[in-house]
């Protein structure tokens, strides 16, 4: 019984007992590509089996695709502009329409720069990986590691249609971090939103959907795609630019949607009226601090919202205490200390005191009855809160970590050994501490934290300068593994050879092995299509 593979999934079917449809995915097989696409089969750099179509905006398209090397399934993105290309006959090459060479070029040259730029990301887990960059039939290709997941959209209406704050920042914190980090190297995003923000299967948040920014404003020469509800009001001006704010206020939109089941409104509509319509029972469930956060995010003036992701997230995690809440409170009152107290009808001074105190704690009651009540708490509920608090202020000596491994560490800390957090506040290159290890802590070793506190650390990228690896004997696959993990980005050019077995390494163009190159260069590698064939 002959097998054929899903255009979805890759796994093998059978259509004389399957049908079309893939037992394993449910994808129906006799959907036909739509007619931008590459036809299904088609082979890329000798390597990637294209199937379906998964998406395509003003930039290119994003295909499922098989990896024949690693047999894992993959997706590439083509960099096919529709409104400066088209399919040439043989159904593979891209060519720029007439007069729209400069800009087709200019495009190709930000495409291909901001995959370079992602695929050195590939340390921050939640953001999806580029795993290959090749160019091929005058276009490129950029090569994004799979996992399986479901958008934020679906996620939540598989949830009920909202999620806790608790759940929410779950979700969100590790995306808030990225993305201050991706906007600090000057990789923005600027299409954040419920259906770029996935959830694999481990419950964990993956950025997605990654775009050159002509794509993610209005007035360009590119068809944009803005996210409505999601897209900041820079993003519909031809004039207007973008910065780390507007990924601010997307984030800001998709968490809003999170919380409270619909997004805003669109940027130019909330100009209008900018307010957040949110019900009683959910404001009653957010911490305040989270509902002002989000507020400011979404501030639709850029000169009024906040700024940085440094911020967005100081202010999430800026929870008033008790006490601050009800120093803001109409009901008490500070009793100045050089006031004079009272002494009519007789009384004396320390009883008028001690009335004075009465009233206090009696209004001190009032405000934190009001206060617990809100969110369900009793004074029990407190009580326990500040006996627990009393026994997590035991303090620890933090032990020495400089020069050690990070991940032996985090094993150490995660098998109880050291009652801490463990946290990496950046990594970077340094010549003299090896790759993984640690390169400053604080606090500083033999200082005091209370138990469960956090411990930063700077971990080594090892060193900026890198060598690359021998070519002898290699494959493309091999070389390029072995490039990727020393943080080059490698790019295949295919040469005829009479001495160099197809599909494997000639050389590199312009270096040697062994020649030192800068940490995240781009390499040339020269892979044999065998002896040129007489005509």
């Amino acid at each position: 019984m002959d097998s054929k593979l899903c255009m979805n999934c890759f796994a093998g079917y059978h259509p004389e007992q399957d049908g079309s449809v893939c037992p394993v995915c449910g994808w129906d097989n006799a959907r036909a590509q739509i007619p931008e696409g590459l036809d299904h089969h088609t082979v890329l750099d000798s390597r990637y089996v294209i199937g379906r179509v998964k998406s395509m905006n003003g930039e290119g398209i994003t295909y499922a695709a098989l990896d024949q090397i690693t047999k894992k399934v993959v997706e590439i993105r083509e960099f096919f502009p529709a409104a400066l290309a088209q399919r040439e006959e043989d159904g593979m090459t891209v060519s720029p329409r007439r007069g729209e060479q400069s800009k087709y070029a200019r495009y190709l040259e930000e495409f291909l720069d901001l995959s370079k730029n992602v695929s050195r990301l590939r340390e921050i887990t939640v953001v999806n990986s580029v795993l290959d960059i090749f160019e091929e039939n005058y276009t490129a290709y950029a090569v994004y590691e799979y996992l399986p997941s479901v958008t934020l959209r679906r996620y939540l209406e598989n949830n009920g249609g909202k999620l806790s704050w608790n759940e929410v920042n779950r979700l969100f914190a590790p995306v808030i971090t990225a993305l201050g980090l991706m906007n600090s190297l000057g990789v923005p995003h600027l299409g954040i939103s419920p259906e770029t923000l996935r959830v694999t299967k481990d419950g964990t948040m993956l950025i997605t959907g990654f775009s050159i920014p002509a794509v993610r404003r209005q007035g360009t020469e590119l068809l944009e795609e803005l996210y409505p509800g999601c897209a900041a009001i820079e993003q519909y001006s031809e004039k207007g630019g973008y910065s780390e704010a507007s990924d601010v206020y997307a984030v800001a939109a998709a968490m809003y949607h999170a919380l409270t089941g619909s997004l805003p409104k669109e940027a130019p509509k909330r100009m209008e009226d900018q307010r957040l319509m949110i019900s009683k029972e959910i404001l009653k469930s957010l911490p305040p601090f989270v509902v002002t956060a989000v507020a400011n995010a979404l501030q639709v003036k850029l000169s009024a919202r906040t700024a940085s992701f440094e911020r967005f997230k100081s202010e999430l995690s800026a929870a008033p205490t008790i006490v601050t809440e009800i120093d803001h409170t109409d009901a008490i009152r500070r009793i100045p200390i050089d006031m004079e107290l009272p002494r009519s009808k007789g009384l004396p001074p320390f009883v008028w005191l001690i009335g004075s105190c009465v009233v206090t704690l009696v209004a001190l009651v009032i405000v934190a009855s009001i206060w617990l009540g809100d969110r369900g708490m009793s004074f029990g509920d407190l009580q326990k809160f500040f006996t627990q608090s009393s026994q997590q202020a035991e303090e620890i000596v933090v032990p020495k970590m400089l020069d050690e491994n990070y991940d032996s560490w985090v094993e150490k800390v995660e098998n109880g050994e050291y009652d801490f957090i463990l946290r990496v506040s950046t990594r970077e290159f340094n010549d003299t501490v090896a790759q993984g290890n640690i390169i400053s802590q604080s606090p500083f070793a033999g200082e005091k934290i209370e138990a469960g506190g956090t411990v930063l650390v700077t971990v080594s990228k090892g060193s900026a300068t890198r060598t690359l690896p021998e070519v002898k004997g290699t494959s493309f696959a091999e070389l390029s593994s072995a490039l990727s993990k020393n943080g080059f980005s490698p790019v295949k050019e295919d040469i005829h050879s009479e001495d160099v077995e197809e599909g494997y390494v000639i050389g590199y163009q312009d270096y040697q092995p062994g020649d030192p190159l800068e940490y995240g260069s781009t390499v040339t590698v020269l892979v044999s299509i065998g002896p040129e064939t007489s005509s």
